[in-house]
């Protein structure tokens, strides 16, 4: 049995961003600058990045937990960690009243969702690879894989700006001081090693303002600072990173499908980094991805099953697409009573006889 060792690709992605990194240590000081010389309406070109990147410490998977909770203290030590290791994080909403009028949804959701994550790794994404002015159909495109010419409807706007909007008026506050101890790293988050092992801070500093694109005006979006959490995650070598290709399998890119895509790719380069791989390891549950899809209950069984099963499709079509681009080996569907239950993922050179369901 083969197993795909730790991609020196995605190695050499981590040192590369974290050059980048500490280049944008002085970038608030450069905008306070240019933002007296900035022009009432920016154009912008409609470039992507090739590369997209993700965050995967405790409190960027933590986030739709953490929303209104108030002070939380997460374990964030390793399994095998001989000492238990606490960082206080608290994920709150600014005062409603500060929030414009077309921002209403917040008073009737106010949950942070796994696609508001994904928004900001988008985000993200964009601000590390050199751009600093977006629109909503800019950070779409990223999303999903998308060309620079692809289309965008006014419903994934729109979804794409409330998020953006709710990643503006989200303020976080994470105090280290504890895990600082342990990783000497992150000492160096804010790039001076004598700052306070903590920030507090809105998740995206950003300014709405007026951008040219393509002769047309739009509203867009200018970073402001660099996103910390992302800088965070980033110390700590807790960023994975993907081509942006991977994102555009050729199924319809819904906000549950969006955030179904980016889980199964999650769990996938989670199998991928490991050098020894157990058949469990392989294993994803569809309960579990169930849940991430959050199909109501409150739903007939009829409707239930039916969704199930559009979702399985989805995923088969996903799956089947990666498959060819060889970031997977294959996969298959596991029944159990006569429902899928189960999906096992094979890395590239690795055949379905190596995981035989134990009898």
């Amino acid at each position: 049995m083969t197993h795909i060792p730790n991609t020196d690709e995605e190695d050499l992605d981590l040192i590369r961003l974290t050059e980048v990194d500490r280049l944008l240590n002085d970038f608030e000081d450069q905008v306070a600058e240019t933002v007296k010389l900035e022009p009432e309406v920016v154009s912008i070109t409609s470039a992507l990045p090739a590369k997209v990147y993700k965050t995967n410490d405790k409190i960027s998977n933590s986030l739709p937990n953490l929303m209104g909770q108030g002070p939380q203290d997460l374990r964030i030590e390793g399994r095998d960690s001989p000492v238990e290791i606490t960082t206080r994080v608290t994920l709150s909403w600014e005062s409603l009243q500060s929030i414009s009028k077309d921002l209403q949804m917040l008073t009737e959701d106010q949950r942070f969702s796994l696609f508001d994550r994904s928004v900001f790794d988008a985000v993200c994404s964009l601000f590390y690879s050199g751009t600093v002015y977006f629109t909503a159909s800019t950070v779409f495109k990223t999303m999903t894989g998308k060309g620079p010419d692809a289309k965008v409807t006014e419903s994934q706007r729109k979804a794409v700006t409330e998020s953006i909007e709710k990643c503006r008026y989200c303020n976080i506050t994470v105090d280290f001081s504890q895990e600082s101890t342990y990783y000497p790293e992150l000492k160096n988050i804010n790039g001076d090693p004598a700052a306070t092992a903590s920030f507090s801070e809105n998740l995206l500093n950003l300014r709405r303002m007026t951008i040219m694109v393509n002769g047309k005006k739009v509203e867009g979006w200018k970073i402001l600072s660099k996103p910390m959490l992302f800088a965070y995650s980033l110390s700590k070598k807790q960023i994975m990173s993907f081509s942006s290709r991977l994102l555009n399998s050729p199924v319809s890119k819904k906000e549950d499908i969006i955030v179904i895509q980016d889980y199964l790719l999650r769990r996938i380069q989670q199998m991928r980094r490991r050098k020894q791989l157990k058949r469990s390891d392989h294993i994803i549950l569809m309960d579990t991805i169930y849940k991430v899809a959050e199909i109501p209950k409150e739903y007939s069984l009829k409707v239930r099953q039916n969704k199930k099963r559009r979702l399985r499709d989805t995923i088969a079509e996903i799956l089947k697409y990666w498959t060819e681009m060889e970031f997977i080996g294959g996969f298959e569907f596991l029944t159990q009573n006569r429902e899928i239950q189960k999906i096992l993922i094979l890395l590239p050179g690795e055949k379905p006889e190596d995981y035989q369901d134990p009898t």
